[in-house]
């Protein structure tokens, strides 16, 4: 099995109803302050802080752009997101007009493209896992030198039931899945708990190796 099911839920009607969900940095931010007590624009700061301004950055799964837009707020100016739901893309579009945006899913764009920095956020858990040493073998070829990655965390592959849907979330650890190919470098690494449950997410700061 490919990832072709997950695909189509977030190009279609579950993928817009995520927009409505998540339409703006204030509600991501206290949304996950609330869960975690830390603020989503918290961790891109941390963990984008010592990145080169110039650097051309692009998000995988990138949705309406909030997240580039932490990144415009911090200095970033070339920035580039890819997103297969494509009411996602217009708004995207309508809001960040200095960001290019791509309608594509990952496994259709083009990788001769090169960036020096490639991220996923919240995205590689809503890969299928048998899909998912390609797609990050792509993103290793995507960049030239760093991958960050703000994810759900488990110390093995969990199947969940994502809003009552399944097979489209699995969690793992996925820096290691990234370490296993040997391409890539660990530089920081933080595990956020949440505050009143056993969720815990990852974010991880990885850089290409030059062997």
């Amino acid at each position: 099995m490919g990832n072709s099911h997950q695909r189509e839920f977030w190009e279609g009607t579950f993928g817009d109803s995520y927009i409505d969900r998540n339409d703006s940095l204030d509600t991501i931010n206290t949304n996950y302050k609330n869960e975690t007590r830390v603020t989503v624009e918290e961790i891109f700061n941390e963990f984008f802080e010592k990145i080169d301004r110039k650097s051309r950055i692009l998000e995988l799964g990138c949705n309406i752009g909030v997240n580039l837009g932490i990144l415009k707020k911090m200095g970033f100016c070339d920035l580039h997101g890819l997103e297969i739901n494509k009411k996602a893309v217009e708004i995207a579009r309508s809001k960040n007009p200095d960001i290019t945006f791509i309608h594509s899913s990952i496994e259709e764009y083009d990788n001769n493209e090169q960036f020096d920095l490639v991220y996923t956020a919240g995205v590689l858990i809503h890969i299928n896992p048998k899909a998912l040493n390609q797609i990050i073998q792509k993103i290793i070829s995507l960049t030239n030198k760093y991958v960050f990655g703000f994810e759900n965390y488990a110390d093995k592959l969990v199947t969940i039931n994502y809003r009552d849907n399944p097979n489209t979330c699995w969690k793992q650890n996925f820096s290691n899945l990234y370490l296993q190919t040997g391409k890539i470098n660990i530089i920081k690494e933080r595990k956020i708990f949440y505050k009143d449950s056993n969720l815990i997410d990852i974010a991880y700061l990885l850089k290409k190796s030059s062997t």
